[in-house]
């Protein structure tokens, strides 16, 4: 799959969130081979801490690009990026941290994604 700035993406998205996308805002490449895919994720569910499900709008999510083909399934034209994803692109430009990203797929939910993140760094299966 070839990506760019400005695609709209489907994804393995919940039950009652399949008009949920990705759309990319920007591609990050380090050492010509490593990239870093940032996107936002437009109609993501929330979960409320009743259990009650909104769809709510995830302004900027880096992942490698192994971690975005992971998630997607098919590409969906292009669309406009959410308020907000240029200052997080600028944050997480400047972060003396270094430019991390997520290595683990996303599936609608950030909170998942976190969960699966950590589990993987620790060596773990969150499943």
């Amino acid at each position: 799959m070839n990506f760019a700035a400005g695609q709209s993406w489907t994804y393995r998205s919940p039950k009652g969130f399949e008009s949920s996308r990705l759309v990319i805002g920007a591609i990050a490449t380090f050492d010509g081979n490593r990239n870093i895919i940032c996107c936002a994720a437009i109609h993501a569910p929330k979960r409320h801490a009743d259990g009650r499900l909104e769809m709510m709008t995830v302004p900027f999510i880096p992942m490698t690009d192994a971690a975005f083909h992971a998630s997607v399934v098919a590409l969906d034209g292009t669309a406009e990026l959410p308020e907000g994803f240029v200052e997080k692109l600028t944050e997480w430009s400047n972060d003396p941290k270094g430019l991390t990203a997520f290595t683990v797929p996303f599936d609608g939910f950030l909170d998942h994604m976190i969960t699966n993140q950590l589990a993987e760094l620790a060596g773990l299966s969150a499943a």
